[in-house]
Formats: C-alpha cells, sequence, structure tokens
C-alpha cells in the first residue's frame, strides 16, 4: 500500500493492452479529446489521520501513480508511431478515493485501488454540427 511504483505484473499488462488500445484508438482519432489515466485509492491511509487527510494524501498518491504509468507508457517503442498524438491527448488524473467500489454497502478496498483508462470524445460537437446542418 502506498506505493506508485509499477509493479513488473503491471508493466506486463500495459505492454499488452496499451499499445493495441492506442491503435484502436488512432482509428478515430478527430474524434477524441483526451485519453484519461485514472488513478483511484481506496480509503485508508497507512497511518491514523482524519478521514480529510487520508484523503488528501491519497489524492497525491493516486496522482503519482498514473504519472508512473503516463510515463511508462509514453516510453514504450510500440506506439512511437503515434507518440506525438498520444501526447497531446493523454492526461493522467489521480482521484483519490472519491469513487470507490462498493460491494453490497462495503467498501471493496482491494478493488478500489486501480487505474483505468477512459476516452473522452467531441460527441457534442459533432451533434451540435448533425443538428445545424
Amino acid at each position: 500500500m502506498g506505493s506508485s511504483v509499477i509493479k513488473p505484473k503491471f508493466q506486463q499488462i500495459l505492454n499488452d493492452f496499451f499499445p493495441r488500445y492506442i491503435k484502436r484508438l488512432a482509428k478515430y482519432k478527430e474524434d477524441i479529446e483526451e485519453i484519461r489515466i485514472e488513478g483511484h485509492t481506496s480509503s485508508d491511509w497507512r497511518t491514523n489521520v482524519s478521514p480529510d487527510l487520508a484523503y488528501f494524501y491519497n489524492m497525491q498518491l493516486s496522482q503519482d501513480r498514473t504519472r508512473s504509468v503516463l510515463e511508462y507508457s509514453l516510453s514504450l517503442q510500440s506506439i512511437f508511431d503515434n507518440r506525438d498524438w498520444v501526447r497531446k491527448y493523454l492526461t493522467a488524473n489521480g482521484l483519490s478515493s472519491s469513487k470507490l467500489i462498493m460491494i453490497d454497502g462495503k467498501e471493496d478496498k482491494e478493488r478500489s485501488r486501480r487505474v483505468e483508462f477512459r476516452v473522452r470524445t467531441n460527441a457534442e460537437k459533432r451533434i451540435v454540427k448533425i443538428i445545424s446542418e
């Protein structure tokens, strides 16, 4: 708990996932506004601190984790052809414990600690364009 170092197992996952993900997204370059790496934590913190302090400490941790994933992902040779485009749209966003995974009303602490990739498109602009035509 509490580290932003990418474990070898997750590096292997990124080595496989990220190039395929970017290759798929590159087909829709004109429609993408942002590719987000979101970092999430549980509500725990390693010392006895208030829930407010735990939230802020976890915010820093989640941001550090997403930055590590961002750095690692951009270093992959397999995305070299799309690196400039990816760099323009890829962001790292630490969200602390704001989006916990709940099971039967209780926090699943292990599943709450995660990194997710999300894509934000320009769908609203396209809808406006379609309506105005």
